[in-house]
């Protein structure tokens, strides 16, 4: 047997990996590939191999999950940008001022402060409001009506059933479009409360679009500056 093929298996078997034995041993991986592709590792030499494969392969995601952590930071940059600057030309709108007024108002925001849920969600029981938010989405913004979801929240005392058939009715929607529902947590108290829970709940009108999020915010932004603030 060739000196270097049997070097080459003798340091296989303490555990090297195929490019430390060519780094020893100057022997091209593709020989190595052929001289060493049957022989038996004991248990110890195979772990070594094991654990370095796993830790290269954690590395490598590691280094993905950055890289795009970092290209969806500046995708959401330009989207605030761009949707900013386009404000003052969409200011006119009476529609379009209102809902952005209302949405920095009433609607989810801190996907921009850091947290990982990045949806436009529009919170309110009024139901003039959730349908102008609704003709917004729809008719604003080209959101398709099929991409809208509704999540009903209500105290214990509500019918969910029947709320969820009411904001059915008012928004159009098809039941499928319904979220599993929340009820309010009951509040302990001594004293009597009067009737100051809301008959139809309150809903969650939402849309999963990170894209429209950001667009959202950059609109928010807009208005800020519109206002000098």
């Amino acid at each position: 047997m060739r000196k270097d093929k049997q070097s080459a298996i003798i340091l296989r078997k303490t555990g090297l990996s195929y490019n430390q034995i060519t780094e020893k041993l100057k022997i091209p991986k593709s020989t190595l590939s052929t001289w060493l592709k049957n022989i038996d590792l004991d248990q110890n030499a195979q772990a070594k191999i094991n654990s370095r494969v796993n830790a290269t392969s954690v590395a490598a995601l590691i280094k993905r999950n950055k890289l795009q952590t970092v290209i969806a930071k500046e995708n959401a940059r330009q989207l605030i940008e761009k949707s900013k600057k386009e404000f003052k030309n969409k200011v006119n709108n009476k529609l379009f001022l209102t809902a952005v007024s209302l949405y920095w108002a009433e609607g989810y925001k801190k996907g921009i402060e850091g947290s990982k849920y990045k949806a436009v969600d529009f919170t309110n029981s009024n139901v003039a409001m959730i349908k102008l938010m609704l003709r917004f989405f729809l008719e604003n913004c080209g959101i398709k009506k099929d991409k809208l979801r509704i999540q009903v929240i209500a105290h214990h005392n509500i019918n969910i059933n029947r709320a969820i058939k009411f904001w059915q009715n008012i928004t159009g929607l098809k039941q499928s479009q319904f979220q599993k529902s929340s009820l309010a947590p009951k509040r302990e108290s001594k004293k009597p409360r009067q009737n100051q829970t809301l008959p139809n709940g309150t809903i969650h009108l939402r849309i999963s679009d990170v894209n429209f999020f950001h667009t959202m915010i950059g609109w928010i932004e807009g208005l800020k500056e519109y206002h000098g603030l």
